[in-house]
């Protein structure tokens, strides 16, 4: 599937040049899409808290080799901040 450019894709770019972004929104609107762009068609960096191998990878500090990071779902890990 082929990426559509999102509204909010040049902020974001641009953000992440100088910190941490957090996408939120409603269910199923590509916000993990939206993120996923960033890794440059690479899964290396991308965590999400329900798979249980990535939530210990998240719990162990065994973060990928990566220099964009992103942790989807992790606001239901309760120690996240």
């Amino acid at each position: 599937m082929k990426y559509q450019k999102r509204y909010l894709t040049m902020q974001v770019a641009s953000d992440l040049n100088q910190k941490m972004v957090f996408i939120g929104g409603p269910r199923q609107v590509g916000k993990t899409t939206l993120a996923k762009h960033f890794l440059k068609n690479s899964d290396n960096g991308y965590l999400n808290w329900d798979i249980a191998s990535q939530r210990a990878q998240i719990l162990t500090y065994e973060l990928p080799t990566s220099p964009l990071w992103i942790f989807d779902e992790i606001h239901k890990y309760k120690k996240w901040h």
